[in-house]
């Protein structure tokens, strides 16, 4: 089959690979199409949990062409989204509901072969069946939407919380809409591609500004003591330094973009004593595929204007560095699979 590798730290390649082989209890999906994500950056710079080579990509869905022989509950033919995230379940972390953090984590497109491939073997129990009304497009979506469900548990939004974005890109849009759901009264966004400030305003954010000598006063406008929840969905350790000057006291700081492991940034540990911050992290997502499939299926997430550009396998480097650069929004990979 042919598959996207990267042999090496910055390297890639796509080249002929065998056929994954189907253990008793996994399935072999047919990729129908893979988002490329930051992460991907990331494990592509070497700046994440990789080795090399590895075939990456954890944002699939696609039809299972064979079964394992202990499977139960699936069939070829079957459409199914798959949740990378493979958890031992029965570690502390697993037993205490922190699967995320399981201490034999495995991670399709991340430790094992991923779905920038015309095949994928992955566990059946990673499987989800999805509803017949979901495109490939929006089965694409359901992982990076879980991670935005996982961040919205880790949070505590008030009816009345005015809520700071910092990057509108897919995972910021995705975060704008989320937040409009569960309760958040005003969104203000700050973005630098004035494309993406106007479709952050098209899906719901109250304020969107860019990055510059007026930010602050635009921001200080609308919430002069400062927004009750900041969240970085940059990874950029510049913006979230500055991040913090405008989290009230009392505020929740949710740090959901991916920064390189080395990364650092400075803050005063006195700030964090005087104003009763609470500082958050969000790891990935954690059994949360269900209420991403749902919200999809009822149309209360529109993934649509999200994706800027499908390209073939053959086209991956291209559209990957495009990626990369900050020059497009979503991009899906179809992999031209036949069963």
């Amino acid at each position: 089959m042919q598959a996207v590798v990267f042999p090496a730290p910055e390297s890639i390649s796509v080249e002929r690979v065998p056929d994954p082989t189907c253990a008793p209890d996994e399935v072999v999906v047919q990729v129908a199409r893979c988002g490329i994500c930051g992460t991907d950056v990331h494990i592509y710079r070497n700046e994440y949990m990789s080795d090399f080579p590895i075939i990456p990509g954890h944002e699939f869905g696609g039809v299972i062409v064979e079964v394992g022989r202990d499977v139960t509950g699936y069939a070829i033919g079957d459409r199914v989204a798959v949740d990378p995230n493979l958890y031992c379940g029965h570690c502390d972390m697993c037993r205490n509901e922190m699967g995320n953090h399981c201490l034999n984590w495995q991670g399709v497109g991340i430790t094992r072969p991923g779905g920038f491939a015309e095949f994928t073997a992955v566990p059946a129990r990673a499987c989800y069946h999805l509803p017949d009304s979901l495109s490939d497009a929006q089965a694409a979506f359901i992982e990076p939407l879980a991670c935005v469900v996982h961040a919205m548990k880790r949070i505590r939004v008030l009816p009345a919380d005015p809520v700071l974005i910092l990057g509108a890109g897919p995972m910021g849009l995705l975060l704008v809409q989320a937040l409009r759901h569960v309760g958040a009264s005003y969104v203000a966004v700050v973005e630098k591609q004035p494309a993406r400030l106007d479709l952050a305003r098209a899906m719901g954010a109250s304020l969107a500004v860019a990055p510059g000598p007026e930010q602050a006063e635009q921001l200080r406008a609308i919430a002069p003591r400062g927004f009750g929840v900041v969240i970085d969905a940059t990874g950029v350790p510049a913006v979230i330094e500055g991040a913090f000057q405008y989290l009230r006291p009392r505020g929740q700081y949710l740090q959901f973009g991916v920064t390189p492991q080395t990364a650092t940034v400075t803050l005063r540990p006195y700030d964090i004593f005087r104003n009763d911050w609470t500082i958050i992290g969000s790891f990935a997502l954690c059994y949360t595929f269900l209420p991403a499939i749902d919200w999809l299926a009822s149309g209360a997430i529109d993934v649509g204007p999200l994706v800027s550009h499908v390209a073939p396998m053959q086209n991956f480097a291209e559209v990957f560095a495009s990626f990369a650069a900050g020059a497009t929004l979503k991009v899906h990979v179809q992999t031209g699979a036949t069963a």
